[in-house]
């Protein structure tokens, strides 16, 4: 039997056990499904009647990526119920991921290896603390090979202004 937190009063928990780590940068990356995890039979409160409980299926993807400066960071999903309802969280974030539905009875477990574009974000809990989560998922692009996208480029030093009166200007000369 699956034993997770409780989750009243709280925005989410997770089904990985990530451990100590650094907080995932924000930002854009390409990233890869490291792992999904389905635990059935899961008691938790209902959220429109928090006195009630219910025993629900859910699923959550781990994903792996490294930040700019080459640093290798994970982030999970938000648990998901399983459903394939078109309105389910589930199917849409797995729409997300393949660019189009999912096809009913097919295993979503095959989406393990799998290099897709994430978009992490930051945001701040009650106590003040930081958390990342995934704001968006999406297929990687076509073409797109993030070990041969270039590396960034350190800013530019911009060129000294000279300095110039405005008796000098004319109405053509201003950049807007």
């Amino acid at each position: 039997m699956a034993i997770l937190q409780d989750n009243a009063g709280k925005s989410a928990f997770h089904l990985f056990d990530l451990g100590p780590s650094n907080l995932p940068p924000k930002g854009t990356y390409a990233a890869t499904i490291i792992d999904i995890v389905d635990k059935f039979g899961v008691e938790r409160r209902k959220f429109e009647k928090p006195d009630e409980m219910e025993k629900v299926d859910l699923t959550a993807f781990l994903f792996g990526f490294r930040d700019r400066e080459g640093n290798a960071h994970k982030i999970d999903s938000k648990p998901m119920r399983i459903s394939g309802n078109e309105k389910s969280a589930l199917f849409a974030f797995l729409t997300s991921i393949l660019g189009e539905p999912p096809k009913m009875g097919w295993d979503y477990c095959s989406l393990k290896g799998r290099k897709v574009l994430i978009t992490v974000a930051h945001s701040e809990g009650k106590s003040g603390q930081t958390y990342a989560s995934i704001a968006t998922v999406s297929p990687l692009p076509e073409g797109f090979d993030p070990a041969t996208a270039p590396a960034p480029k350190p800013a530019a030093v911009p060129p000294p202004v000279e300095s110039v009166s405005q008796s000098d200007q004319t109405d053509e000369e201003i950049p807007f």
